[in-house]
């Protein structure tokens, strides 16, 4: 999926337009200012975990000509919301639609996730994509889950906005103390 793909995936999604853009910014720039500095995660996945969201989403925003995902910290923002922000239901649902992805993997390849080369992967997540979409409840899904809190973390990081999106919070110059010329 290209960027722009992504982008227009973004303003096509309904839910969210219930949602002042505001408030969907405002918690978005308070879970990346609540990441630790050093790199550490929060605890709620342990290493492999993290290794494995880091490189869904790294599949999911790929490193282009700007940074990805990865580069956006995106799985320890997922980390964050999903320990701060979601239900125990749908924090097991997470983690077992992990374990799914390592499963798929060993039967593509042998191999856990991590492992698998960016195509394999790429695979994986297609073949998770379709089984979502034929199912009862898609909105229910880890698939979701994972792919909205990658597109959330990222565009809500100095890399999405500044970099990918080039937002410029304060446009042009400000000059305050500016002597004023008399006429």
């Amino acid at each position: 999926m290209l960027r722009r793909d992504l982008l227009r995936l973004l303003g096509g999604v309904s839910a969210l337009a219930a949602i002042p853009a505001e408030d969907l910014f405002a918690l978005g720039e308070s879970a990346h200012a609540g990441l630790r500095a050093d790199g550490a995660g929060l605890g709620f996945f342990d290493a492999h975990q993290m290794q494995t969201v880091a490189s869904a989403a790294d599949r999911i925003i790929p490193t282009t000509e700007t940074p990805g995902a990865r580069e956006a910290d995106c799985h320890r923002f997922a980390e964050k919301i999903i320990a701060d922000h979601y239900d125990t239901t749908r924090q097991k649902r997470f983690l077992t639609g992990l374990v799914d992805l390592d499963t798929r993997s060993s039967t593509l390849a042998q191999k856990l996730f991590v492992d698998l080369t960016p195509e394999q992967q790429d695979t994986v997540l297609a073949a998770v994509e379709k089984d979502t979409l034929a199912s009862a409840a898609p909105a229910n899904s880890f698939w979701r889950d994972l792919k909205y809190l990658t597109i959330y973390g990222y565009y809500t990081s100095r890399i999405g906005i500044q970099d990918e999106l080039e937002v410029n919070f304060y446009p042009g110059r400000f000059d305050g103390c500016a002597p004023l010329e008399a006429k």
